[in-house]
């Protein structure tokens, strides 16, 4: 028997609105989620009205959900030189965050037994400047974020596959990241398991390795959830495409054995998986999901 509460979960649609997405979890009964507030490719700068605020936690009383990551827009990029751009990714972050802050206030209000993660987001791409000062524009943009929106609620840096130039291949740098930030506390990782694996951590040969090397760098508890994904492509290919499980490079037998360290215990694993696509191929990958996990 499972000596720790298993949080699983999938990213959701909050298409019609924000309330949507809790709907959505429930549908595939799951109890964990992730969803994004806006349109992944369109800046956002207007925080959240509060009316959709409380339709969003009225949602949530009547809900099953647990866990919720928020996933930020894609289009930052906090290694920008470009003042403008620099800013719209820095205030994309503040509307989420602040989001994940009311949004807590609420739930602690309420008594309800959900907990908001953080915004999860892709740190960006080296273009304009060099190795290191793109690491320390990173570091400042965070902060900024941070002293824009006061409270408990966590920016987390997700891992890369290490494509072109982008930032956050290795558990290194996303270290060196976090030591740039004042708020150190208030700064977490979301670990993506296709990403990892493509950039160079050989989940499949070297499992306890690269558990050891999460834990020295990063510290597993700063590691807020990991999103569950299977691999097209192989280790160190640096090619960030996702497969579904037991479908890739990865497999079954690495899945389940993710899902049933005693390390990485309590950590919500949320799908991202291709098959998130219809109902029939969601409900078929959440079971396959719940079955690993047995």
């Amino acid at each position: 028997m499972l000596e720790y509460i298993m949080y699983l979960g999938i990213h959701v649609s909050s298409s019609g609105g924000i309330e949507n997405s809790i709907k959505n979890g429930d549908m595939y009964s799951v109890n964990s989620i992730q969803m994004m507030l806006t349109a992944p490719m369109k800046w956002v700068t207007k925080l959240v009205p509060e009316e959709d605020i409380q339709k969003f936690v009225n949602a949530l009383e009547q809900s099953q959900v647990e866990k919720i990551l928020l996933h930020g827009i894609y289009l930052t990029n906090l290694a920008r030189k470009d003042k403008q751009l620099f800013h719209l990714g820095k205030m994309g972050l503040v509307v989420y965050l602040d989001f994940a802050e009311r949004v807590a206030k609420e739930i602690k209000k309420r008594n309800l037994k959900t907990e908001i993660l953080g915004v999860c987001f892709h740190p960006g791409s080296q273009k304009e400047l060099s190795y290191e000062d793109s690491l320390e524009r990173i570091s400042y943009g965070i902060q900024w974020v941070l002293d824009q929106v006061k409270g408990d609620q966590k920016l987390l840096i997700e891992t890369t596959a290490g494509t072109g130039n982008n930032l956050g291949r290795s558990f290194t740098e996303l270290k060196l990241m976090r030591d740039g930030v004042k708020d150190k506390e208030r700064v977490g990782f979301v670990l993506d398991t296709q990403h990892t694996f493509s950039s160079g951590y050989d989940w499949v040969n070297n499992f306890d390795g690269v558990v050891e090397d999460l834990e020295r760098e990063l510290g597993i508890e700063n590691v807020k959830s990991i999103h569950l994904n299977d691999s097209m492509v192989d280790c160190a290919s640096n090619k960030d495409r996702h497969s579904n499980l037991g479908d890739g490079k990865i497999g079954e037998e690495t899945i389940s054995k993710m899902l049933h360290c005693q390390k990485l215990k309590n950590i919500p694993f949320i799908l991202e998986t291709p098959a998130l696509k219809s109902k029939e191929t969601i409900v078929n990958e959440v079971n396959k999901l719940k079955d690993l996990a047995k």
